[in-house]
Order: structure tokens, then sequence, then C-alpha cells
């Protein structure tokens, strides 16, 4: 399984550290987080035009497309990283909600970027608490995303995702490619969460 264009080990690499960093010290470094949360928008949707809209090229013009979309749109995050907070929320919830939760239409799209923006309006007026929060399941998205292609590499997940999906949600069966993630997502997003408002009374 090859998860957002995550091909390679450096790619994993790099994208776990940025989540790490964003999701545990997402409020003590808060411009830092917006950049690196940003970077990884662009990675996205820098793979996502490069597989769809390019596919034939070559692939040093596939990396080159990668470049300049996590460059660019992690540069403007880090110049405008206030407001730039609302934009982030709103395309990556949206991009989320619409590639992992739902059908790509125009109502889901409208509703994945509704929530988004409600998140990202969230973050910037109530500040403190908002921010730990977004951070931190940000930073867990990251992490679970590079973590994603080498969990599934247990023959054994497919089973246990299956009984788990069955037990939580009554006789539900849910796919790993959905169950696994969430809940991954949710477990790091947690311990991030706890540890900023940790830190921040000391």
């Amino acid at each position: 399984m090859d998860l957002m264009g995550l091909s390679g080990f450096l790619p994993s690499i790099l994208m776990l550290i940025a989540g790490i960093l964003v999701c545990g010290y997402g409020y003590r470094f808060f411009r830092l987080s917006v950049t690196l949360v940003g970077a990884a928008i662009g990675f996205s949707l820098g793979v996502l035009t490069a597989t769809t809209v390019l596919a034939a090229m070559a692939p040093v013009f596939y990396w080159i497309i990668v470049g300049v979309f996590t460059i660019g749109i992690g540069s403007v995050a880090f110049a405008f990283y206030q407001k730039a907070i609302i934009i982030i929320c709103t395309i990556g919830i949206g991009y989320w909600f619409v590639n992992e939760y739902a059908e790509p239409s125009l109502r889901n799209w409208a509703i994945g970027l509704g929530i988004g923006l409600v998140v990202g309006l969230a973050a910037y007026f109530l500040q403190k608490a908002a921010i730990m929060l977004v951070t931190s399941v940000a930073g867990a998205k990251m992490i679970t995303t590079a973590a994603l292609p080498y969990i599934f590499m247990f023959p054994m997940l497919p089973v246990l995702s299956k009984r788990a999906g069955e037990f939580v949600f009554r006789d539900v069966s849910l796919p790993p490619e959905v169950f696994v993630p969430g809940i991954l997502t949710i477990i790091i997003a947690a311990f991030g969460f706890s540890k900023q408002l940790k830190d921040d009374k000391k």
C-alpha cells in the first residue's frame, strides 16, 4: 500500500519527524508547525497533481512538481503563519475528509471544506487550546500517514482490524484502510494534546 505517494523511505522519515514535532510541540513552535503542516499539504497536493495530470512524465519531473508544491505552500504558510492556519485547516481537513472518509463529489468537498473552515477559524480566534488541538491532530495524521505503509506489512493486521471494527461498531465490518488510520490518529493526537497541555503548565 502506497498512501499519498510515500513510496520512498526518506519522505516517510521526514513526514514522521515533522509529525512528531507538530503533534507534541505545535503551540510552542507554532510558526514552525504551521510551516510543516503546510509543506505536508503541499506534498500531498503535489503528488496528486503529478500522478493524475502528469502521469506520463519522467520520474524527475514528478519529484520536481512535488518539490514545487511542498516548498511553495510551506513557504506561504511560513510567511503568513497566523492567517495561514485558516487556509491550511480548510484545505487539509477538506482533502482528508474526501480522500479517506467520503466519495469525491462536490457535496462532500463542500462538507469537508466547511468543517476545515470552522476548525481554522476556531484555531485563529480561540488561540491556545484550539491551536493545541489542531496541531496535535495534524501531527498525528502526519505520523499515521508516514507509518501506515509499513504497519500494513503485518499479515495479521486485516484480521485484527476486522475484529476490532466489529467489536467497536457492533457487527459493522470496517476495512483496515478506514479503521486503522482513524484509531491511530485519535490515540496519537490524544497523547500529543496531553503533552502540549502538560508543557504549557510548566
